[in-house]
């Protein structure tokens, strides 16, 4: 007699079900990623940068996702029941907040407040300002309309992760700012490790640059060595 192994069920977190027949909603479930992408574009940032700023955002978010799962398992509101992950049990059962609406809001907010509104070392015009808050704006929707649409929340709980996140970036945006404004962040980086691995805060000294500032020094450079070949020929 053969034995009956255990099945295998899908990583709830990325398993979506969409409809080939709506246009939309492979978009929408897309969406429903950008999470994660934006994650894996602090490390990126990270990486290529060695900035602390990556992390801190990221640390940011570490905190909030931290406080939406503890109040999941305390008020302990189900999802939807036709949603797609309904469950009786298990880590998806509770829906109040949601997570993916609070992650987003917390981007959006503290975008807002530190790059777009606060852009160190120069003002950002109002029209790219504008511009950059309509994308960020457009992106939140769209994460949203993905939690609205495949039912994995309801409006309640959407509508209090976007409050929360909101408030937590706030706050979050606060006391990064009194971090750097005592020092903090500077007596963190004088550590071995950070000087081992070359971690700069250019973003709190206001030197942060611009992709104009970097492209104009690297047109320089191109034009000094073009220069210096000229004479040699």
């Amino acid at each position: 007699m053969v034995a009956v192994q255990n099945p295998l069920i899908p990583f709830d977190h990325t398993y979506i079900l969409y409809s080939p027949d709506n246009i939309f909603s492979l978009p929408l479930a897309a969406a429903s990623l950008t999470p994660i992408l934006i994650l894996v574009f602090l490390f990126s940032w990270f990486v290529i940068t060695r900035e602390i700023e990556p992390c801190i955002f990221a640390a940011g978010h570490v905190c909030n996702d931290i406080l939406s799962g503890i109040l999941k398992n305390t008020v302990r509101y189900p999802r939807p029941i036709r949603g797609q992950i309904f469950k009786q049990d298990g880590g998806l059962v509770w829906g109040m907040p949601s997570s993916h609406t609070q992650f987003m809001s917390f981007w959006f907010t503290y975008t807002l407040l530190a790059y777009i509104l606060n852009y160190p070392g120069r003002s950002i015009s109002k029209k790219c300002q504008l511009i950059y808050s309509i994308g960020a704006m457009f992106t939140v929707g769209m994460v949203i309309a993905s939690r609205i649409v495949f039912e994995y929340h309801n409006w309640n709980q959407v509508i209090v992760g976007l409050l929360l996140g909101s408030v937590l970036a706030c706050f979050y945006w606060v006391f990064v700012n009194l971090l750097r404004e005592y020092g903090i962040i500077d007596r963190l980086l004088s550590g071995k490790i950070f000087k081992l691995l070359l971690v700069k805060d250019s973003f709190g000294r206001g030197s942060f640059p611009l992709l104009e500032d970097e492209r104009r020094v690297y047109e320089e450079i191109v034009s000094v060595k073009g220069d210096s070949a000229a004479r040699r020929n």
